[in-house]
């Protein structure tokens, strides 16, 4: 289970090859944005705990499903996508299990 902010490993490329550099960047400017858009995500969850797939951050965010698949797997490991607690935390975590 994640918390909010989450993070995204970035390409850590840092050979000479102009077009590796270019391609890492190019990496790197789209997972930045990806994670400030699920970030985004988490920030309004009203949820105490929900569950993010990644067909439908792929669909909210208009990133393609195998890039948002391949990068996420980083988030938290999960193949399908990724479980998330409510910014602030949750006090009740009984509670919250209850309601899902």
């Amino acid at each position: 289970m994640v918390s909010y902010p989450i993070h995204i490993r970035r390409d850590t490329y840092r050979g000479r090859d102009p077009h590796k550099q270019q391609k890492a960047l190019d990496h790197n400017r789209n997972v930045a944005e990806l994670e400030r858009k699920i970030n985004e995500m988490l920030q309004a969850q009203t949820e105490p705990i929900k569950v993010y797939m990644w067909a439908e951050i792929a669909r909210a965010t208009g990133f393609s499903y195998d890039f948002v698949a391949e990068v996420g797997y980083t988030i938290d490991g999960g193949s399908g996508g990724f479980t998330a607690t409510a910014p602030g935390g949750i006090t009740d975590l009984t509670a919250a299990v209850k309601n899902l």
